[in-house]
């Protein structure tokens, strides 16, 4: 098992890298997808195949009623899911680095993490994503440290 903490600063070093908002969003998006489905991959009964054809929102349902501590999790990731639609399916999203500072700040509040740089929008976002990641990551691979924290990881 690799280290939680570790998780948390690979998504987000993979992340910081891009200067554009939209791009950490795309990017973000996937390496969760990624956590996600090792995840249910874990923690469920699943198969390989049956877990790619479900898509990032049902991933999201089926770790909520797998695993109660993902709750608020899974509600984050819906939130992310959502802006991630807007980007991907219409051509001039308005308002969208307000809305994910928003939800930057939101999981945030939520998820104290190792603070790695000074806070932009862009960097709080770099951290929200690696935040979610890194609690998934808890989830499926330390439920006992999980367990005993709730959704704040130290």
């Amino acid at each position: 098992m690799i280290p939680s903490p570790l998780i948390d600063w690979a998504v987000w070093a993979n992340l910081d890298r891009h200067p554009d908002m939209e791009l950490i969003l795309l990017k973000g998006h996937l390496l969760l997808e990624i956590v996600l489905t090792d995840s249910l991959r874990r923690q469920t009964s699943l198969t390989v195949s049956q877990i790619k054809n479900l898509s990032f929102h049902a991933k999201t349902q089926v770790l909520a009623r797998t695993d109660a501590h993902l709750s608020d999790t899974m509600a984050h990731a819906k939130q992310l899911n959502r802006l991630r639609n807007q980007v991907a399916h219409e051509p001039f999203v308005q308002a969208l680095e307000a809305e994910l500072a928003s939800w930057s700040e939101q999981v945030l509040a939520v998820y104290a993490i190792q603070k790695h740089q000074r806070y932009t929008r862009r960097t709080r976002l770099t951290q929200a994503i690696a935040a979610l990641a890194r609690s998934v990551y808890e989830s499926a691979y330390d439920r006992d440290s999980h367990a005993s924290h709730g959704p704040t990881i130290t």
